[in-house]
């Protein structure tokens, strides 16, 4: 029998079934036997089956692929060190015995059979926490990421108790708010500078250094928080500041944002994202901005009603009662839309005519005529 530990004991094996503890009795000699939990034993291997391994030892000889067949019958029987060893031997018969390799760990590069380690380890691969092999910057990232971790919840604690202090007149902890200068605090101040938008004015000087904070930063989550200042802020004076860095800085990251936006059939989003895109006109987007001129709103209304008794003049009766949602579909025309088209095409003004709008870009877009007509 085989212990958790490590250790093993030789004997006649009984398994005892207790209501408090299971328990395994091995009978070491005549005199000796050895009680040990049966949470602590990791196998057990019976004399009938001991006997059966040496009979199958035998029969195998000099066999490779018996050998190979008498491994997987160990590994049946928790037989684990024997089983390595009939591995072994399988590939001393049979040297290019695939599933025996395989077994033992080996992999075939270029005609040769080389430890899955080994080669790894050529490749200047390591193993991580789970026994994949990756690079070892991969490695370092994790362990790192782990770390950056803990610093950036940190710094959440930090900026809260730097913010109670400033909102209380600490002159010194908005000194202390300017100094930081750890990009790990970024996903902190993002979140308070997305979470103030709507606080007003008075809020403004703390939110501006939280901005320039993340527009010194530039990580993922302080463009992230700067691309939806620009976008939704309430405050002109932030949100403007915001748009004007990234038209300088991060140009792809807010048009991906806000286009989408012009084709909602929410009108304020509609409007929030024409009055961002002023910054960024692109003449491609044309029929983008055409198609956002006018937008459908679809607003859901309660029609009908209580109920309802008359008669008709021969007499008759009759009563009704009930009501139905119906969908009503609301136009909006958007003035920030249009002016975001005449700031591509300043030469004209077609006002909210869609079709003319659609005609002049398409015949700007249209590659010149030519009369291919020969003279006679």
């Amino acid at each position: 029998m085989l212990l958790s530990t490590g250790g093993q004991l030789t004997g006649k094996v009984r398994e005892v079934e207790s209501k408090k503890t299971p328990y395994v009795l091995v009978q070491v000699d005549q005199d000796l036997s050895v009680a040990i939990a049966k949470a602590n034993s990791r196998m057990i291997v019976g004399d009938e089956k001991l006997q059966e391994y040496r009979r199958r030892v035998v029969e195998a000889g000099q066999d490779g692929q018996a050998h190979y067949e008498l491994a997987t019958w160990c590994r049946q029987n928790n037989l684990l060190q024997q089983r390595q060893y009939h591995l072994l031997r399988t590939i001393d018969l049979l040297p290019d015995h695939p599933n025996a390799r395989a077994a033992l760990g080996y992999t075939r590069k270029d005609g040769k059979w080389i430890l899955t380690e080994v080669w790894r380890r050529n490749q200047g691969l390591v193993k991580d926490r789970k026994g994949q092999w990756v690079l070892p910057e991969v490695v370092a990232w994790r362990e790192n990421a782990d770390v950056n971790d803990k610093v950036a919840k940190r710094w959440i604690k930090t900026i809260k108790q730097l913010l109670s202090k400033i909102q209380r007149g600490d002159a010194e902890a908005m000194a202390e708010m300017a100094a930081i200068d750890d990009p790990l605090a970024s996903q902190a101040i993002a979140k308070e500078l997305v979470d103030s938008q709507k606080r007003g004015s008075n809020w403004r000087p703390v939110r501006m250094v939280w901005l320039n904070k993340l527009k010194e930063f530039r990580t993922g989550a302080a463009v992230e928080a700067i691309v939806k200042t620009g976008l939704l802020d309430t405050d002109d004076v932030v949100r403007e500041d915001a748009l004007a860095w990234l038209q300088s800085n991060e140009t792809s990251s807010a048009i991906a944002t806000y286009m989408p936006w012009l084709k909602s059939s929410n009108p304020k989003q509609v409007k929030a994202a024409a009055r961002a895109l002023a910054y960024f006109p692109n003449p491609e987007a044309a029929f983008v901005y055409i198609d956002a001129l006018i937008t459908i709103e679809k607003q859901t209304q309660q029609v009908g009603g209580g109920s309802r008794a008359g008669f008709d003049n021969a007499g008759g009766g009759g009563f009704s009662q009930g009501s139905k949602q119906v969908v009503v579909n609301t136009p909006h025309r958007h003035p920030e839309v249009l002016q975001l088209l005449r700031s591509i095409a300043p030469d004209v003004d077609f006002g909210y005519d869609k079709s003319a709008w659609k005609n002049y870009f398409a015949e700007l877009r249209s590659p010149p005529r030519s009369d291919l007509r020969r003279d006679s």
